[in-house]
């Protein structure tokens, strides 16, 4: 078993052992600098800046209640249209004014919902020091490997005072990465396809080098990973060619790239990928890589590679985790959305093994 699934093993028996969020009082939490924030009792008004976390704090807390205020550009990629609007509708109700540019703090802004907690990126001392110097409460997360997704969560559960709940999701990934670390450990490395996820491919074509997702999970590998570190690179054709992946993935927030694009497009013809029709779009569950049920991609990665025994039942389990992190009962129509059937629709195999 590789390190990465011990990890997951080891959550499953003990959140609080494998987090750096360990708890240390009932409401008490380590953030992402080290710092140990108390609350005498969970926080009652919390702004979030992080464009993710009032997703992951209203999936861990089962309400909207306590969130006072959020980055307006988690208003308007989630909450505006979409299946987290559906499911969430309070969520649009809410002030978000937070932030000013990016990750910015808007100071007064804040100031004026009175928060008791303020989530914030710790990777620029000058998104948390305006906060702290009028006096703001900041727990600090840091972005963005597998392990702090991880602990957003564990975070989320200690200021809630919910590590029920936060235990409850954590274990539905561990078990679900568990089970398929253990098919894909018998595939043959040597022969792993190879996937390319592509987010642009006007003029220039833009790929995902060194994303969050461990591909490995999925039994794939990336001919764009370099040793940069940086998310993107921008490559030409003929680097296209020269790498011609098995399979193409349309990340979920390209929202005006689908699969139909390549296959109609004669400068892609040559490409393996399509002409194989292996081009598939992103479902809808990988919409933020910080989501609580960010796990199924890599089992859905892992089904479009090497077929349906390594994503069983999987609409079902979809609606299964919907319903435990977000307390919602999916309609068929909706699944179908989540996984963008219609999209994927000229895509090998995709109805077969999706429907």
């Amino acid at each position: 078993m590789s390190s990465h699934l011990k990890a997951f093993a080891a959550l499953a028996m003990s959140v609080s052992l494998l987090l750096p969020a360990a708890l240390h009082a009932e409401n008490s939490v380590v953030d992402h600098r080290g710092k140990t924030i108390t609350f005498q009792k969970p926080p009652e008004r919390v702004v979030t800046i992080v464009r993710s976390a009032p997703i992951i704090y209203r999936a861990v807390d089962e309400k909207a209640d306590n969130i006072a205020g959020m980055n307006k550009d988690s208003l308007t990629r989630y909450f505006t249209k979409g299946i987290y609007a559906e499911m969430l509708p309070e969520m649009a109700k809410l002030n978000a004014s937070a932030a000013q540019d990016g990750f910015v703090p808007n100071v007064e802004a804040i100031l004026a919902q009175k928060p008791d907690a303020v989530i914030q990126w710790n990777h620029d001392e000058k998104l948390i020091e305006p906060l702290e110097r009028v006096g703001l409460t900041v727990v600090a997360w840091r972005c963005c490997t597998e392990q702090d997704r991880l602990d957003y969560i564990s975070i989320t559960g200690a200021m809630t005072g919910r590590n029920d709940r936060a235990q409850a999701i954590l274990k539905a990934q561990s078990d679900t990465l568990k089970a398929l670390g253990d098919k894909v450990s018998k595939l043959d490395k040597s022969t792993l396809p190879t996937v390319l996820h592509i987010d642009k491919v006007a003029g220039q074509i833009q790929v995902i080098a060194n994303g969050s997702q461990d591909l490995s999970l999925s039994g794939v590998t990336n001919p764009a990973a370099d040793k940069t570190g940086e998310w993107w690179r921008t490559i030409d054709f003929e680097q296209l060619l020269v790498w011609n992946p098995d399979i193409i993935v349309i990340p979920a927030y390209a929202t005006d790239l689908n699969p139909k694009d390549m296959f109609d497009n004669p400068l892609f013809a040559s490409l393996k990928a399509v002409k194989e029709k292996r081009v598939y779009k992103q479902p809808v569950f990988a919409r933020t890589p910080d989501a609580p049920e960010i796990f199924l991609t890599s089992e859905w990665l892992a089904a479009v590679a090497h077929g349906a025994d390594y994503a069983p039942d999987f609409k079902k389990q979809i609606l299964d985790v919907y319903q435990l992190i977000y307390g919602s009962k999916l309609t068929d129509a909706q699944l179908k959305s989540i996984l963008e059937s219609d999209s994927n629709a000229p895509a090998d195999k995709y109805v077969e093994l999706f429907g």
